[in-house]
């Protein structure tokens, strides 16, 4: 009980840290919204969907440009095939070496001939 307490206070705490940094966007957004109604012929809507605009943009060039991506495909070339071609004509799966106790067995690979299953004596009761 003690650790499902400390997973809600610490999913809490991240829940307010999450809401304190989204109002300090939101106000920071609408205070520029409020320097560019002041500056241009804009009324203070317009100045913040600009500004809003203007910060998604950054932050989609900031994604892009500067955070490295981690998936080990990303600078994959689409006109160099035939270089991936090459890796596996290399690549050949070795066998396991085979066990002393399956290299002596009388009949190496072959197996034994089934033996049919034997018919139930004509004493014995049928299950439904």
């Amino acid at each position: 009980m003690k650790g499902f307490l400390a997973g809600l206070l610490i999913a809490m705490l991240v829940l307010g840290i999450a809401l304190v940094a989204a109002t300090a966007g939101a106000l920071g957004i609408a205070a520029v919204g409020w320097l560019l109604h002041h500056w241009f012929d804009l009324s203070q809507w317009q100045g913040s969907v600009i500004a809003l605009a203007i910060t998604f943009g950054l932050g989609w060039i900031i994604y892009k440009g500067l955070i490295q991506p981690t998936t080990p495909w990303s600078g994959f070339d689409l006109d160099d095939d035939d270089d991936d071609d090459d890796d596996w004509e290399d690549y050949e799966e070795e066998e396991p070496p085979i066990v002393p106790w399956r290299r002596s067995r009388p009949t190496p690979g072959n197996l034994p001939n089934e033996t049919p299953a034997q018919k139930p004596s004509s004493g014995a009761k049928k299950r439904k």
